[in-house]
């Protein structure tokens, strides 16, 4: 099955954070003095995309049994809002041109291992539920719904995910109670946006732990007093990371501690200064394990901490 990280992150965060050291990671906390001050304008970048990962692990499944992994993106359009849906790892996004509806899927591509199968059974089957009627969205902001929608999937008799703040009553009705619930976690979260204003910045609300708070964490760019460009990471809007002299320091990482737990900040801004045309700029927040010793693990089993991504665009791409 395809590892976590190739779902997760694009192509070239993977590249970039392979050629970092371990002994590069430097540790610096966010500490409550560090205010964060604006360098210039605040106005937000327009999102283009938004695509959440989630992990699912069937209560009822063996030990040996891989975990189930889906992805929702949700996009602007001429006509509106899209969703789309991928039932697995391997599988592509498949787009839900209604507004409601049930569609199934089965997981033999990537998410059940085939080989374990028996000769003649069928590949496992799941089942999509969402509505998006009564979705309402931030205008001009992201495309995905603020509330008043709910996208829900069940396989092996299990809810397997629930997204919106309408599943739980849909899952309620349509079910009766008489359904178990899988355990669902948030894998990633990346956010493609367009940067038309060079001191804009962008703000995303995850949560780095299962069970944890919300957090606000903000990317930027402003103008140092010395006249180069600055990169800065903000959670709560506490000052985590500064980059300067960006043309030098065009990929780097440090890792900063949020709820106590380590969070690794990686960013590769090669493409927004050197490619021609522009690329884009790639700022990734991964929480991991204290027993972790190093930056990267490439195994889906020893990167079980979740991941946020912006991709930056100086145009629609």
């Amino acid at each position: 099955m395809v590892s976590a990280s190739s779902l997760l992150l694009p192509s070239s965060m993977r590249d970039f954070a392979s050629c970092i050291g371990d002994g590069a990671v430097r540790v610096a906390c966010a500490s409550p003095s560090s205010t964060l001050t604006s360098g210039g304008g605040s106005a937000s970048g327009s999102t283009l995309a938004v695509t959440a990962s989630y992990r699912a692990t069937l209560l009822n499944s063996n030990a040996s049994s891989p975990p189930l992994l889906f992805r929702l993106t949700w996009a602007h359009s001429p006509v509106g809002p899209t969703l789309s849906f991928a039932p697995s790892a391997a599988a592509p996004s498949v787009l839900l041109r209604r507004r409601r509806g049930t569609r199934s899927f089965t997981l033999a591509d990537g998410g059940s291992d085939a080989d374990d199968a028996e000769a003649g059974s069928e590949p496992p089957v799941l089942a999509l539920f969402w509505d998006l009627t009564a979705a309402r969205y931030d205008p001009g902001a992201s495309p995905e719904p603020l509330y008043g929608y709910f996208v829900v999937a069940v396989a092996g008799a299990e809810v397997v995910l629930a997204v919106g703040d309408l599943a739980a009553e849909f899952v309620k009705t349509k079910f009766e109670g008489q359904i178990s619930k899988a355990r669902c976690l948030p894998v990633s979260r990346r956010e493609r946006v367009v940067v038309a204003d060079p001191a804009a910045m962008h703000t995303a609300r995850v949560r780095f732990a299962e069970g944890g708070p919300e957090h606000e964490v903000s990317v930027g760019c402003a103008t140092s007093s010395g006249g180069g460009e600055e990169l800065w990471v903000s959670v709560d809007g506490k000052r985590a990371v500064q980059a300067q002299r960006l043309r030098w320091n065009f990929r780097g990482n440090q890792t900063v501690f949020v709820d106590g737990a380590p969070v690794d900040v990686m960013w590769d801004l090669h493409g927004w200064w050197f490619r021609d045309p522009p690329g884009c700029a790639v700022v990734m927040l991964r929480a991991r394990s204290a027993l972790e010793s190093r930056l990267w693990l490439e195994e889906e089993g020893a990167a079980p901490g979740f991941s946020l991504v912006v991709q930056a665009f100086k145009a629609p791409p």
